[in-house]
């Protein structure tokens, strides 16, 4: 009796180990059924790349972006997407880029963002090419404008005796180094560039939410925050609600019927990578001596 109860618990070890790999095969999803809204997280600062290091804060980039929102494209049960936007926003050059993957995945499959305590600056940026927005009650969105910040600590160099010697080719080759201050030249110089990349913030803005340059230049971008009451007087949001409702409008969307089903893409670990592709060279082997088994069982069966 006790060498059948350890057999049959080996059998069940087995089948549990089968099914893990298959879950992680399938990215953790289980079997797909019904219609389901994809959440796409942007999270964090936004940055081109995200910092390395054990200690290293997260940062949504529009690598990680992409990935999701490719993976929501080609699953067909996925009927919506829904951006859960969270973050005080960063580069204006990683805003702009997923920016631009929102308004493509528009094509095919309808947008909804969902502002939580913070969508500022690059952040609403990225949430303003979604179809509709929805703003958590207590929501801090805005921001809208570019900024450049450069240190200079000449004064503090003096003070402490350090001399730079500098040779160069080119006259603005040692600009923005921090150990003189800027010419007069070179600050209208990246005021041009701070600018330009504002007018494209303020145009985007514009073309997003249907509302005209001069208006946003004029009642939105002067890089005030606003509360989500102000925010959606302002046409900066739709609605003001939960991000359960911003699901029901991502489902409403996207022609969903009833309650939807979140569904989630996160990158694998090496571990899981690792663990997954065992476990598909076992749960095949598995598989293929149960059915073989099964035929062998079944032809000595029916010769008998």
């Amino acid at each position: 009796m006790k060498g059948w109860m350890i057999a049959a618990a080996g059998v069940v070890l087995v089948v549990l180990i089968a099914l893990a790999g298959a879950y992680l095969i399938a990215g953790g999803e289980g079997i797909v059924q019904g219609n389901r809204v994809a959440v796409v997280s942007i999270s964090g600062v936004i940055a081109m790349e995200s910092e390395s290091g054990l200690f290293a804060e997260g940062a949504t980039t529009p690598e990680s972006v992409k990935s999701q929102i490719e993976h929501a494209l080609e699953d067909d049960s996925v009927k919506a997407i829904l951006l859960e936007v969270n973050s005080p926003g960063g580069s204006a050059v990683a805003s702009d880029e997923i920016a631009e993957m929102v308004k493509e995945a528009r094509k095919k499959k309808p947008v909804v963002a969902w502002l939580g305590e913070w969508a500022t600056s690059g952040a609403y940026y990225v949430a303003s090419a979604a179809d509709y927005i929805v703003a958590s009650p207590a929501t801090v969105t805005g921001s809208v404008g570019v900024i450049f910040i450069l240190p200079e600590y000449s004064e503090l160099m003096r003070k402490l005796g350090v001399n730079m010697t500098v040779i160069k080719a080119g006259e603005h080759k040692d600009f923005a180094r921090g150990y003189r201050p800027l010419t007069e030249e070179e600050e209208e110089m990246l005021q041009s560039v701070v600018d330009e990349i504002y007018d494209v913030f303020v145009r985007e803005v514009a073309e997003n939410r249907n509302l005209s340059p001069e208006y946003v230049r004029a009642s939105i971008a002067s890089g005030s925050v606003f509360s989500a009451s102000r925010a959606k007087e302002l046409g900066l949001v739709d609605e003001i609600g939960t991000k359960e409702r911003a699901l029901e409008k991502a489902a409403e969307l996207g022609g969903i019927e009833g309650k939807p089903e979140e569904v989630r893409y996160r990158r694998k670990t090496l571990f899981s990578e690792l663990f997954a592709g065992a476990m598909q060279n076992f749960g095949y082997g598995f598989a293929k001596g149960v059915v073989e088994a099964y035929s062998e069982y079944g032809e000595l069966r029916a010769s008998g």
